[in-house]
């Protein structure tokens, strides 16, 4: 189930590759892939297409048929994505 073309929010230690998708929202019909960790307050997420998020990191393609109002979080790279509503 690719959603090569859908924009995706990311927060900027996803977007600077200093961390990886640890933590993916679909909230509202949006999708936020997030690193889990502690960001400022002002932080401002960045808007990317998912294909690139799917390029770096295939394996966030099990968790894109999350409905809306769900989440998925995993604990590293290799752990399974444990999944529940918000």
């Amino acid at each position: 189930m690719k959603m090569t073309a859908a924009p995706a929010f990311i927060c900027s230690h996803v977007f600077a590759e200093s961390a990886s998708v640890l933590l993916v929202l679909h909230d509202d019909g949006d999708w936020q892939f997030l690193c889990g960790g502690d960001h400022a307050d002002d932080e401002v997420p960045v808007v990317v297409g998912m294909n690139h998020l799917l390029d770096a990191d295939p394996s966030i393609e099990t968790v894109l048929d999350l409905p809306i109002g769900w989440e998925a979080e995993r604990k590293s790279m290799r752990a399974p994505w444990e999944r529940r509503r918000i």
